[in-house]
């Protein structure tokens, strides 16, 4: 292949020795050179290193390069012209001394600066023809400065919120939050170094973390942990509602805030001095029963809420002596109970059984005479000694009377 491209070069002089037209003549003597290219060592260089700029698909003897800052072989952009052969060096306009050359026509720049960024060209002309090539150096640096700031320190939910990663040198951001990619929804810039939430929610609390980088290097923020503030809402008491004279009463109030809110309680429309959600009362009396009312309220979102409970509390003594009353009311009940009984059972015996009894005889006598006789004796004879069953005889009307008693 190698001997073709040579017969061919040797051709193209002849025909350009003869006349031919310049351009034919030019486009053969860089078909000579086909193939030529630059390559960077290292492939990504940093500042304060060094870099090489290494000419490769060069065939033949090199007998001139020259390099150039830019990419057209302007001589006002001329570096340094170079004859290996001879080992002649010609600065130009553009000449720095940090530049140094090699004799297959590469080009090393050490201590790099950023300025040192850019379009470079070498021109090379070999016994079978030249050949030119452009190359963009880039010059990296290390990724610093990766922070994330905010526009809104206190975000509100349903707010607008905005962080920014700030950074230096950097290609590329990439955003996460608590670890793990974002989740969809969210808006990045074009260059990805701000994060947009149009309406920022609850659910978007977290750590976010922007990882800033390029080909040399890259960095990872510290977290910035995003706080959604809202609430106080779904307000809550618990605690016994209904207590004994003396004995405690505690109630504790709850609700869902970010931050955590402040707490206030009354009794009744009375401030009372618990400022925490927790309200003990060791001994309560007749004048701890009450409306009770928490009050709550977030520092953030500026927003009060408040919930009541009614509590009773009953007094110990007086459900003693209603006890002991309705015990005594019972046994004074049972003894009136038994009082009238043995007296009901005592009349029944004196006006049926006693009578009954007389009916047997008693020393012969008839015990109609002796009750016929005894209306007459009271009348005639007012002094005549009782008869014996004079005390059985009772009116109905009494007997009753004594029943109802």
């Amino acid at each position: 292949r190698e001997t073709m491209a040579r017969e061919k070069v040797t051709r193209a002089r002849a025909l350009c020795m003869r006349g031919y037209l310049l351009t034919v003549c030019l486009s053969v003597w860089m078909d000579s050179a086909h193939g030529i290219g630059v390559q960077l060592i290292p492939q990504y260089p940093m500042v304060r290193q060094s870099v090489t700029l290494s000419v490769t698909g060069v065939t033949g003897t090199i007998r001139q390069f020259t390099w150039y800052k830019g990419s057209s072989t302007d001589d006002n952009n001329q570096i340094f012209n170079v004859i290996p052969e001879t080992n002649s060096v010609t600065n130009g306009p553009q000449y720095f001394s940090r530049a140094s050359h090699f004799p297959n026509g590469s080009l090393q720049i050490s201590g790099l600066v950023p300025t040192d960024q850019g379009n470079y060209t070498v021109f090379i002309q070999t016994i079978e023809g030249t050949a030119q090539h452009t190359v963009l150096l880039t010059v990296y640096e290390p990724v610093t400065s990766s922070v994330i700031s905010t526009n809104n320190k206190e975000p509100q939910e349903n707010g607008k919120v905005t962080l920014t990663c700030s950074t230096n040198n950097a290609e590329k951001i990439l955003w996460s939050k608590n670890g793990v990619s974002l989740p969809p929804g969210l808006i990045l810039s074009a260059d990805n170094k701000t994060l947009t939430f149009s309406s920022v929610s609850r659910s978007d609390t977290g750590q976010y973390r922007c990882e800033a980088s390029n080909a040399v290097s890259k960095i990872i923020s510290d977290p910035y942990t995003l706080t959604v503030n809202y609430g106080p809402e779904n307000l809550r008491i618990t605690g016994s509602q209904q207590v004994t004279s003396g004995n405690p009463i505690s109630l504790e109030c709850s609700a869902d805030s970010v931050p955590a809110p402040t707490y206030q309680w009354k009794l009744n429309w009375t401030v009372l001095e618990f400022q925490n959600n927790k309200l003990n009362i060791q001994q309560a009396t007749s004048e701890n029963a009450g409306n009770y009312t928490c009050i709550v309220t977030n520092s953030v979102t500026k927003l009060s809420r408040e919930i009541s409970v009614y509590v009773t509390v009953n007094d110990n003594q007086c459900q003693s002596g209603n006890s002991a009353a309705f015990t005594a009311a019972i046994i004074c009940g049972c003894i009136l109970g038994t009082v009238l009984i043995i007296c009901a059972t005592f009349l029944l015996y004196k006006r049926y059984v006693l009578p009954l009894k007389g009916q047997s005889g008693v020393g012969g006598e008839d015990p109609s005479r002796i009750y016929d006789n005894i209306p007459n004796t009271a009348v005639s004879q007012p002094e005549k000694e009782e008869g014996p069953y004079m005390g059985l005889e009772y009116s109905t009307e009494n007997t009753y009377s004594d029943l109802k008693q």
